[in-house]
């Protein structure tokens, strides 16, 4: 065997092995709570429950994330005894579709697009995915799949993502009519920076709505949710009656269907990958992106007429359920194993090579 150096370094090994393929996830050295990269995680952790040689691929050593309880191999760029051959697959989220292609030109890549709003952020112009060398695609959802295969260039197949079994709510959690009377935010970094000031107006007013209710004997919280591990942040949608969520630019919005599972009732926007799982006043109230007032309005009519509401609710918490179960990890799973077997990967049973 002979090895060869790709531009960045990582040797690549020109490979007449027999043992099997390993298949590396790339991921960001990123830290704060972000369902995306916990994913990223998860599809390594059931690769291997399936026999696959599967690594989580970070930048710089000893970094991992902390957020998540997740026992994966974790490996680094600049970890001079990493071998990358050329039968193995590297996996690039779709916003390091550039650096995916530096890393590696002979291995086998394919681009994970968890949201298509990105896509062409690190290019100065359209390309395909095919050109650049990758030979596959996975998709997070229905309608992100259209968009990589009609204006990407290449094939995708939909891997659906998956809400942590700890979210879903018991009956008990489902039908209880005396949750907090608490509305939980999730401020996202980067919104305010790209122009969008929706988070500010929502907080500042519904913070005075929740003062004035206070005052009037029915107490409401406003309550910020930042800096929790996973875990944590379900207990509290399981607890809490409302979920606020103004981000427009995503493709799952984990947080919302999260809450849905956690009996947490979103009231949020479309956020254009919504179409593919909410209904308005179904499931969620759910509007079109930056009606930042129609939601604000609806939010204090459901605390002013909350008592009275409690039927309406019920039925809209228990629908949610029901939807959050679509994005169950055995779904995940099962998909997963289907496309690494079409790359010809072999792929064992029940956990066994």
């Amino acid at each position: 065997m002979s090895l060869s150096s790709s531009s960045c370094g990582v040797a690549v090994r020109k490979t007449f092995r027999r043992e099997p393929p390993s298949v590396f996830y790339l991921i960001p050295d990123y830290d704060r709570p972000s369902w995306g990269i916990g994913l990223l995680y998860s599809h390594v952790r059931l690769l291997r429950r399936h026999g696959i040689n599967a690594y989580v691929l970070h930048h710089k050593a000893p970094f991992s994330i902390t957020w998540l309880e997740a026992e994966v191999p974790v490996t680094h760029l600049d970890n001079l005894s990493l071998r990358i051959c050329e039968q193995d697959i590297l996996v690039v989220p779709e916003i390091l579709a550039r650096e995916g292609q530096a890393i590696c030109d002979k291995c086998r890549r394919v681009v994970f697009v968890q949201g298509s709003f990105l896509i062409l952020q690190p290019f100065e112009e359209a390309f395909e995915y095919s050109a650049l060398g990758y030979e596959a695609a996975l998709a997070v959802m229905p309608h992100t799949r259209e968009i990589v295969e009609r204006y990407f260039g290449i094939e995708a197949r939909v891997v659906p993502p998956f809400i942590a079994s700890y979210f879903f709510a018991s009956e008990e959690e489902l039908t209880n009519k005396k949750r907090h009377r608490r509305i939980l935010l999730f401020p996202k970094p980067g919104y305010r920076e790209a122009g969008y000031y929706d988070y500010d107006i929502v907080k500042k007013l519904l913070m005075r709505g929740c003062k004035k209710k206070t005052q009037g004997k029915a107490e409401w919280e406003l309550l910020e949710v930042c800096g929790r591990g996973h875990r944590e942040v379900s207990a509290l949608m399981r607890k809490s009656a409302f979920l606020v969520s103004v981000n427009c630019l995503e493709a799952f919005n984990t947080t919302v269907p999260e809450a849905m599972a956690a009996g947490c009732i979103p009231v949020c926007y479309e956020a254009y990958g919504g179409k593919d799982f909410l209904v308005d006043r179904y499931n969620a109230y759910v509007f079109p992106n930056n009606y930042v007032y129609s939601l604000i309005n609806t939010m204090l009519e459901l605390m002013d007429n909350y008592d009275s509401l409690q039927d309406e609710l019920t039925r809209l918490r228990a629908n949610a359920h029901r939807t959050a179960c679509k994005y169950r990890e055995e779904e995940t799973e099962r998909a997963l194993v289907d496309f690494y077997r079409s790359l010809g990967i072999r792929v064992g049973h029940d956990g066994s090579a």
